[in-house]
C-alpha cells in the first residue's frame, strides 16, 4: 500500500517561473479542454502539471497526483485561479489528499459567488452599457465589451496569488460568516436595480401611436381637438409601456415558462399589437 499524502512531509519550494507557467495555463487555457463527463478537471490538470512535475518528479507518485487531479471539477473560470494557488500551496508539502479537497470544498461555493458577480451583475451591466451606446451609433459600445473582458482577465492574477498565500485558510473565509449569502443577494439586488434603470433607454421606442378625437368647447366655439393615448401615459408614467412589457415578461418566467418561451410569446405579441396598429 502506498504511504499517505499526509504522512509525506518533505516540502518542494516551487519557484516563481513554475508558478507563473501553472497561473497563466489556467488562465488562457482551462477550458479549452471542457467536456460533459468532467468539465474542467483536464484544464486544471494542464494547469497544475509543471507543479505535479518539479514536487513529484516521475513515476507512480507523479501518476497518482495527475489521477487525483483529474477528478470532476466545475468552478467559475474567474475563480478558478484563487482554488488553483491554495491547492499548490498543499501540493508543495505534498499534501495531495488536501489539495483535492480544497478543491471540492471551495469549487461549489466560488461558483456561486463567481457567477453571480460576473454573470447576474457584471455582465448584464456592461452588456446594457454597451448595447446602448451601440444604439446611439457610439463604437464605444464594442470597446467597452472587450474592455470588460480584459479586466476580468487581469482580476485572475491576483486571485492566484491570494489563493496561493491563503491556502487552507481560504475555506474558512469564503464558507464562515455568511459571505456566500450575502454576495449572492447584494449582487443580485443590485444587479436588477440597474437593470431596471435601463429600462426606458432600450425600449424607448416602445409607443403607442392610438389617438382618438374629441369635440370641447373653446370660447363658445365647438373645436376638435385630438389626444394622443401616449401623451397621457407619459403625463402619468413615463415609459409606462417599455415597463408593462417587461413586467410581463417576468410575471411569465415567475409561472414557470422557459426563457425561449417568453421570448417566442413577446414576439408574438410585438407582431400582433404592431398589425393591429396598438404599438
Amino acid at each position: 500500500m502506498p504511504s499517505t499524502d499526509m504522512e509525506k512531509t518533505t516540502k518542494t519550494k516551487i519557484d516563481k517561473a513554475t508558478l507563473k507557467k501553472a497561473m497563466w495555463r489556467d488562465i488562457f487555457t482551462l477550458q479549452w479542454s471542457w467536456n460533459y463527463e468532467r468539465m474542467q478537471a483536464l484544464g486544471f490538470l494542464w494547469a497544475i502539471l509543471p507543479v505535479l512535475q518539479k514536487v513529484y518528479k516521475k513515476g507512480e507518485e507523479l501518476k497518482e497526483a495527475m489521477q487525483r487531479h483529474l477528478q470532476f471539477y466545475n468552478t467559475n473560470p474567474v475563480a478558478s485561479p484563487l482554488i488553483l494557488g491554495a491547492s499548490i500551496a498543499l501540493e508543495e508539502d505534498k499534501a495531495g489528499q488536501a489539495a483535492s479537497s480544497i478543491k471540492v470544498g471551495l469549487m461549489g461555493p466560488l461558483a456561486g459567488i463567481g457567477d453571480t458577480i460576473q454573470a447576474v451583475l457584471f455582465r448584464p451591466i456592461i452588456a446594457v452599457i454597451a448595447a446602448s451606446l451601440a444604439m446611439g451609433g457610439s463604437m464605444s459600445g464594442p470597446l467597452l465589451i472587450f474592455l470588460a473582458g480584459i479586466l476580468w482577465m487581469a482580476v485572475k492574477v491576483p486571485l492566484f496569488w491570494l489563493g496561493y498565500n491563503k491556502s487552507t485558510g481560504l475555506i474558512g473565509e469564503v464558507a464562515g460568516k455568511g459571505l456566500l449569502d450575502k454576495v449572492t443577494n447584494t449582487a443580485t439586488i443590485a444587479g436588477l436595480i440597474v437593470i431596471g434603470g435601463f429600462i426606458p433607454s432600450i425600449l424607448s421606442r416602445l409607443t403607442t401611436p392610438l389617438q382618438f378625437a374629441r369635440t370641447v368647447t373653446v370660447d363658445g366655439e365647438a373645436v376638435e381637438k385630438v389626444i394622443k393615448v401616449q401623451e397621457v401615459l407619459d403625463g402619468i408614467v413615463p415609459f409606462l409601456i417599455p415597463v408593462l412589457i417587461v413586467g410581463l415578461g417576468y410575471y411569465l418566467i415567475k409561472r414557470k415558462l422557459s426563457p425561449i418561451k417568453v421570448l417566442l410569446i413577446l414576439v408574438a405579441l410585438s407582431f400582433i399589437t404592431n398589425a393591429l396598429g396598438i404599438l
